[in-house]
């Protein structure tokens, strides 16, 4: 079991170098081929495009939200009316299950308009462009905080527990432990996925992302750096509240 551990370690380290490899040949040639043909590479060009595909997932995750939030509601309402066992188990089911859904679309919700808010700001105010997406995105921003209050109106009424509009980190603890026991033993092993992968892959990725961003511009992207550094830093420093706490 080991060995086979290992040579899943091994394959995975060589199919990384190879990878490596083959993406820095490629940006090398597409580089050398922009050049050649006198192609600027100007990445203040995508700023809008950016900005504006930030938007539209931002409206398109509302509209999935509140069709979630919609379907939870309205499986409780059906649970609590039915009489039936296998019915009631269907119900109670679907009920959560579009709860966690709406949660996801409102969280990816909060993402896309914040950024493209900041990327439509930065653009105006540094850029000195006048742009459609501001305004949207302020729109979004306000649409952001209805969602919000018909989300946790939602979580009142399918998990009767009452979330602060501002919670604080102890609010979601409180309300993470109000869950049942399986429920929250696949949060754990979800958070300890995503934690985990975050830590060796993603944020690892991100700064192989951000050396090819900085070969083809030719600016060395030293605060996207710091930033990703600080973040990976972060993460790992945060265990240590935990360690002080159950290893007295």
């Amino acid at each position: 079991m080991k060995m086979k551990k290992k040579n899943k370690g091994g394959l995975l380290f060589l199919m990384s170098v190879v990878l490596g490899g083959f993406l820095g040949g490629f940006v090398g040639m597409f580089k050398a081929g922009a050049e050649s043909n006198g192609i600027i590479l100007d990445v203040k060009i995508l700023i809008p495009w950016i900005s504006a595909i930030c938007l539209l997932i931002g409206f398109i995750s509302i509209l999935l939200t509140f069709n979630f939030l919609k379907k939870s509601r309205k499986f409780h309402s059906l649970y609590q009316e039915e009489m039936d066992d296998d019915l009631n188990e269907i119900y109670y089911v679907q009920m959560y299950r579009n709860l966690e859904f709406g949660t996801i679309a409102f969280n990816i919700t909060t993402v896309a308009i914040l950024l493209a808010l900041f990327i439509s700001v930065s653009e105006v105010v540094i850029l000195n462009r006048s742009n459609l997406t501001l305004s949207l995105s302020f729109l979004g921003l306000v649409l952001i905080f209805n969602v919000q209050k018909y989300f946790y109106k939602t979580i009142a009424i399918v998990r009767q527990f009452d979330l602060a509009f501002f919670s604080t980190p102890k609010d979601v603890l409180e309300y993470i432990n109000s869950y049942d026991e399986g429920e929250r033993q696949a949060n754990l092993e979800q958070s300890f996925r995503i934690l985990f992968q975050l830590n060796q892959y993603v944020l690892p990725v991100l700064y192989i992302f951000l050396f090819i961003i900085s070969f083809l511009t030719g600016e060395i992207q030293l605060l996207a750096f710091l930033l990703v550094g600080a973040i990976h830093i972060y993460i790992n420093v945060m265990q240590l509240p935990m360690v002080k706490r159950y290893f007295k």
